[in-house]
């Protein structure tokens, strides 16, 4: 019987590197290598880490293989035949979604040249399982391979804890890590309760803790030496790291209160850690009350550590763990241990007993220096014990086996709904896109909003002739009067006989392989609605042929935080079951963002989207597409609309971070910030202009002589296009002249962009 093949995905991992996660993940591989379990493990780690792959094999003597995924360029034009996938340049959410991104290509290229695993395991911080479990569910691949998350601690969990200011990042990285725990196939915790206060804290329903499994990890190598008492004072020792979420100001006050409350006490105020920020550490050096400042030492790391600890009063203050190992090793070393009994690593169900085998308080100063007077006074003499569970990977997976595939003939009706108002010139090229389509049972519904235009007029005048579009029918609807999108969308709908629902406008494509992949999706996971079909800009006939695209539009999906402010949840293209237009439908009030709003309702009404990870809807840029003439203020104007159809009250899982950072905006930042974001179809250059004509509104003789001297522009661009966006485009397509210039300007653009993601 051939070994089960495991590969653990990090970036962090003793000796290489410092922090407790990689000492959790270097002691679990020793562990499974001490048994030599049938087992082949594999490591698999991000470019940008610093760690050599002969270097780690070297030290784990040859029985693990190291694998570092390839760096990718910031950003490629190109395509091959097999798929279309973003560069990292294209995602503007968050870095972590193209690291995701990374390691997915990189396993999916160890798969082809024959290295297949039977268990993924990715930490639960930046959310990197996310893309592998949209490829799975998708049916691209590790149909047989279990894609499972430990709980480590995320960075959505941490952040109240390590009171940082959120940012566009900070938010996405949030919402990539809900998505990544919510589809992993299993879910690994070390403690009680740490699960459970994830599915609270993300709002993932009871059914969530199904598949999570409990297992104590190999956490220090020696075990079960009780605290001893020494000669002389002990010193009180701070020893995991000098930042916000260990609490080192608890710990300067709750010891400087001991000091002042026992003058007796003769040992030492111990910092023997690293301080990532001098600056953070020099704030709590200054909290030190200046009459015991000789009684603070500020060490540093130190090679003596343990020997500190074996002779010391250990303080392990944090609010917050899901497993702190250095509490083990002081414990296994002998430590007097004083915890904070807050802390969900400590808390009742875990190895820490207070009065039996350590001191724990209640969070606060007081109870600090309380429990400090317990340890020096009457240390305690119980050993800390603990049991390492088998890791599961040594144990056959359930539910891993290849879905079933469809019954044949089977096929349920997918109905296309097309919405046109004097868009004829691309209708032909939109209906040959959907005929080229794999998926058999199709029907398209053509709603014409009472079209103008002379061209339109003798196209629908075609189609009514020969109505099929590459052998779908083609149900031509015409409205009396212009109804406008949302409501031709509901129109649409009520003509529609389908299973399942594809809008599209009437000047985009979408990918011949993405209906069927969907709908087998959809069909083989029921727990899923919409299938979001990564987006590719184009701007030209022959850019679309090539697969050239110009611009990227990426998303994480149902994200309802971060898509109270900001659109990441989908195009207005995707693939919807028909039953949820039983409950929803597009609000006809809104004269733009109607497709945001729908999926925003979607996602607060607990409904889960997939995401496609390489490019399935081609979306075309335009002039004078609707989407260029929202101005900040409207913007603000739909915003508000958008949130008065949500559910009241809201879930306790929504995050309120995002209006934060929309409250943090200067006034002239808003008006170049707000209006990007939201959208993720305006053109970054769009953004940069509009910063530009904010600042030069402040001059106004000098914002009316540039105004005048663009004024030519306008008809150029199209009408309704400001002169500013005329000028933009021009200046921009002489840069795409200059193949490699123009590619260079976009991505340092890019790099320097808004949270709000403004699109290029």
């Amino acid at each position: 019987m051939s070994p089960r093949k495991v590969c653990l995905v990090t970036d962090e991992l003793h000796p290489f590197t410092n922090g407790g996660i990689g000492r959790i993940v270097h002691n679990l591989i020793l562990d499974s290598l001490r048994r030599e379990a049938a087992v082949e493990l594999h490591l698999l780690m991000p470019s940008f880490v610093q760690m050599k792959a002969e270097e780690v094999e070297a030290h784990f003597e040859g029985r693990v293989t190291v694998h570092i995924a390839e760096e990718r360029p910031l950003w490629e034009p190109g395509f091959d035949e097999g798929g279309v996938y973003p560069p990292p340049g294209a995602f503007t959410d968050t870095l972590c979604h193209a690291h995701s991104m990374e390691l997915l290509l990189h396993l999916r290229r160890l798969a082809a040249e024959g290295t297949r695993f039977d268990v993924i395991e990715f930490p639960d911080y930046r959310g990197w399982s996310f893309c592998t479990s949209q490829e799975k569910f998708l049916g691209g691949g590790f149909q047989d391979t279990e894609i499972t998350v430990r709980l480590h601690s995320t960075a959505g969990i941490l952040a109240p804890y390590e009171r940082t200011p959120p940012s566009r990042d900070q938010l996405g990285q949030f919402e990539l890590e809900r998505k990544a725990l919510y589809d992993a196939d299993r879910v690994i915790a070390h403690i009680p309760g740490v699960a459970a206060l994830n599915q609270t804290f993300y709002g993932f329903p009871e059914t969530w803790l199904e598949k999570v499994i409990q297992e104590f990890p190999p956490v220090a190598e020696q075990a079960g030496r009780a605290p001893t008492v020494g000669p002389g004072e002990p010193d009180i020792l701070f020893v995991t790291k000098v930042q916000p979420l260990k609490r080192p100001d608890l710990f300067v006050r709750g010891v400087s209160t001991f000091l002042r409350r026992f003058p007796r006490f003769g040992g030492r105020a111990v910092f023997a850690c690293h301080a990532p920020n001098e600056s953070y550490l020099a704030t709590m050096k200054a909290l030190v009350p200046s009459d015991l400042r000789g009684r603070f030492v500020f060490a540093g790391p130190v090679q003596e550590r343990a020997e500190l600890m074996s002779r010391g009063i250990v303080v392990i203050p944090s609010d917050f763990e899901s497993l702190n190992l250095t509490a083990y090793e002081a414990a296994a070393v002998g430590a007097r241990l004083v915890l904070n009994g807050r802390c969900p690593a400590f808390v009742p169900g875990t190895p820490f007993a207070d009065g039996v085998n350590c001191h724990t308080f209640d969070g606060s100063v007081e109870g600090l220096a309380d429990a400090l007077e317990k340890a020096w006074r009457a240390p305690t003499t119980g050993a800390v014990t603990w049991t390492a569970v088998a890791p599961y990977w040594e144990s056959p997976s359930p539910g891993t086996a290849a879905p079933a595939p469809l019954p044949r003939g089977k096929h349920p009706r997918v109905s296309i709904v097309i919405t046109n108002y004097n868009l004829g010139r691309f209708l032909p090229e939109t209906l040959a896109s959907i005929g080229a389509t794999d998926y058999p049972e199709l029907e398209v519904v053509l709603v014409d909003d009472a079209s103008t235009e002379a061209f339109d007029h003798e196209v629908l005048r075609l189609i009514e002739r020969s109505p099929a579009a590459g052998g779908a029918p083609v149900r031509l609807v015409r409205n009396a009067v212009n109804r406008g999108l949302p409501a031709s969308r509901n129109i649409g709908l009520r003509a529609a006989t389908g299973d399942y629902i594809l809008p599209l406008d009437a000047d985009d494509c979408i990918n011949p392989r993405f209906i069927r992949m969907a709908v087998e999706a959809l069909e083989r996971h029921p727990q899923f609605d919409v299938v979001v079909p990564s987006t590719g800009y184009f701007d030209s006939d022959e850019a679309l042929e090539q697969r050239r695209f110009c611009d990227y539009a990426l998303f994480i999906g149902d994200c309802p935080s971060l898509g109270m402010v900001a659109n990441r949840l989908s195009s207005a293209t995707s693939l919807m079951r028909r039953s949820l237009f039983d409950r929803f439908r597009y609000n006809e009030q809104l004269t733009s963002y109607e497709d945001w709003d729908l999926y925003l309702r979607l996602a607060h009404g607990g409904h889960r989207f997939l995401v496609t990870n390489a490019i399935h809807f081609h979306y075309r840029r335009r002039p004078g597409s609707m989407i260029s003439g929202v101005n900040p203020r409207r913007h603000l104007e739909l915003l508000f609309q958008l949130h008065q159809g949500l559910p009241r009250p809201m879930s306790g899982s929504v995050q309120l971070a995002p209006f934060l950072l929309l409250a943090a905006q200067a006034p002239a930042e808003v008006a170049t910030v707000t209006t990007e974001v939201a959208v993720d179809t305006v053109p970054l250059r769009y953004g940069v202009v509009d910063a530009l004509n904010g600042t030069l509104k402040r001059v106004p003789f000098m914002h009316q002589l540039l105004k005048q001297a663009a004024g030519g522009l306008t008809q150029a661009g199209g009408e309704g296009v400001p002169p500013r966006y005329a000028l933009a485009d021009l200046l921009n397509n002489a840069l795409k002249r200059m193949p490699v210039i123009h590619p260079t300007v976009k991505v340092v653009m890019n790099s320097t962009r808004r949270w709000t993601g403004a699109r290029r």
